[in-house]
């Protein structure tokens, strides 16, 4: 039975929890002020190859650091369930230098990139563009 004492905290309590579980998920929400979403590590070509994976809606690495006039390869593994590819350009918006071909989870592209001049460059997932970039800083 209803009294006026106990038919506010019925109705306060679902609210309240209501309100406590739209607290906790906004605090869970993406705050990040930029459009880049990578691991933020470094990882520098070796031999030739520089090595980097997607996951997460992420690469595993924010900066890939090559010699400035010799041509080396990305070998782009894509570790998640969607689809990825892998491009460079000259800039965010500008020339493409090189584009990887689109894969599945699991698969892997090998990207040819020519030698560089000295100079950043950006790379990115055509297909998530506004969450997947980084820079390839050329040396030398």
């Amino acid at each position: 039975m209803l009294t006026p004492f106990n038919f506010p905290l019925r109705r306060a309590a679902p609210l309240s929890v209501t309100l406590a579980l739209g607290l906790v998920l906004a605090a869970c929400g993406d705050t990040a002020s930029s459009s880049h979403n990578s691991g933020g590590g470094t990882i520098a070509v070796v031999d030739g190859i520089a090595e980097i994976i997607a996951d997460d809606l992420e690469f595993d690495a924010a900066t890939i650091t090559a010699p400035a006039g010799q041509p080396f390869t990305v070998a782009f593994t894509n570790m998640e369930g969607v689809p990825h590819n892998f491009s460079v350009y000259v800039e965010e918006g500008g020339e493409l230098i090189s584009e990887g071909d689109i894969i599945n989870e699991g698969e892997t592209d090998e990207v040819e990139v020519e030698g560089l001049a000295a100079g950043e460059y950006f790379f990115v997932c055509d297909l998530h563009s506004g969450e997947m970039t980084g820079t390839i800083v050329v040396e030398g």
